[in-house]
């Protein structure tokens, strides 16, 4: 922001009555190079994100200091977005109105199927994407404005950052690989030492991948029978009883198990595929779990098994020896994997430079 800019914004904030002036800072939770960020985008922002970990790690959402966290990041977020935002209109990036189109298309589409994996008709979607936008707190039009500044976002990154990034050299990936293999080798469970946070969980999860594509494993369905931590005796007998009856109509082939699972598992996700829960590897499920998905032969059905959240019927479909990982197997995926840290850092970098140059004040709501 030049000079005279910043003596404009100084002397609007100065004009404006006391009420007004505690108005704006009250409706905004930053201002970038005198452009608000809305308190009302904050929170429609904020509700997402703990929707989404309200789901997936409860006891994380509920954590005070995770929670702070959260609304940190989430502050810096739109920050990020409205600095690349100013960015594209000073090198006169066009969004145009297919682009939109585009993006709402894509959009859309991950509301073509429900919870469960069930496709959903055309009105259905549609439906569930109104929904959607209703309980976020936007209109269509709303949307597609928010759309287009984030496609105006993504296009000063495409141009500045990830037109600019370099696949990696073989050696560079072998040399990953080499100390991933290391890494699982050594049986640690802790991020390697000198590494940034997101790179770090980015490492583990990658060996955390080839780990279970090389190690002893299992391909497992399951039809679950839920019954609740605290639950009575008589709760835990009735999803018992019923465990049992249907392990009886597989057993006799009155049903299939795919069949069984789509119909009776209590857990929409495996459910909708069947019971069909992908590979298990050793170290991972509870114990009882993991000996039984081990123990049987292949197409054999368990007994009902029991865990904290109830009663578990298995069938194994596939097994598979270990092996040692191969590089030729993996180098694919993780040239992919590099490239995207670097992509991490360097969008990173280049973000940070834009903030050292932008006025930025930020006022981080305390609800």
């Amino acid at each position: 922001m030049n000079n005279s800019s910043k003596a404009f914004l100084a002397a609007a904030l100065l004009a404006a009555p006391g009420a007004a002036q505690a108005k704006v800072m009250e409706d905004t939770v930053a201002v970038v190079n005198g452009t608000p960020v809305l308190l009302s985008d904050y929170q429609k922002e904020m509700n997402e994100v703990l929707d989404y970990w309200r789901k997936a790690m409860p006891a994380a959402a509920a954590d005070p200091a995770h929670l702070r966290k959260l609304k940190e990041g989430t502050l810096e977020q739109l920050i990020d977005r409205e600095i690349l935002f100013q960015e594209g209109s000073k090198l006169k990036l066009k969004v145009r109105e297919r682009d939109i189109d585009n993006g709402v298309a894509e959009v859309k589409e991950r509301f073509a199927k429900d919870d469960e994996g069930k496709a959903l008709s055309e009105a259905e979607a549609e439906a569930a994407f109104r929904g959607k936008l209703s309980g976020m707190g936007l209109n269509y039009a709303q949307f597609r404005e928010r759309l287009s500044r984030q496609i105006m976002a993504r296009k000063v990154v495409d141009e500045n950052v990830r037109a600019r990034l370099q696949p990696p050299a073989e050696t560079e990936v072998r040399a990953y690989f080499d100390r991933i293999k290391a890494y699982n080798a050594s049986g640690s469970s802790e991020p390697p030492k000198g590494m940034a946070e997101d790179e770090a969980a980015a490492f583990m999860e990658i060996a955390g991948q080839i780990k279970a594509m090389s190690s002893e494993r299992v391909r497992v369905s399951r039809v679950l029978f839920r019954f609740s931590p605290a639950g009575s005796s008589l709760e835990k007998k009735r999803a018992l009883e019923a465990a049992q009856a249907v392990r009886r109509t597989l057993q006799d082939g009155t049903v299939s198990f795919a069949d069984a699972a789509r119909e009776r598992s209590e857990e929409a996700e495996y459910a909708s595929r069947g019971g069909d829960i992908g590979y298990l590897v050793r170290g991972v499920a509870p114990p009882e779990f993991e000996k039984a998905a081990f123990t049987l032969a292949v197409g054999e059905i368990s007994e009902p098994i029991e865990t904290d959240i109830g009663y578990f019927i298995l069938r194994v479909q596939e097994k598979r020896a270990p092996e040692a990982p191969e590089f030729d197997k993996f180098k694919d995926e993780l040239a992919r994997a590099l490239t995207n840290i670097s992509f991490q850092k360097e969008l990173e970098s280049y973000v940070k430079g834009l903030k050292a140059q932008a006025v930025i004040e930020r006022n981080l709501p305390t609800l």
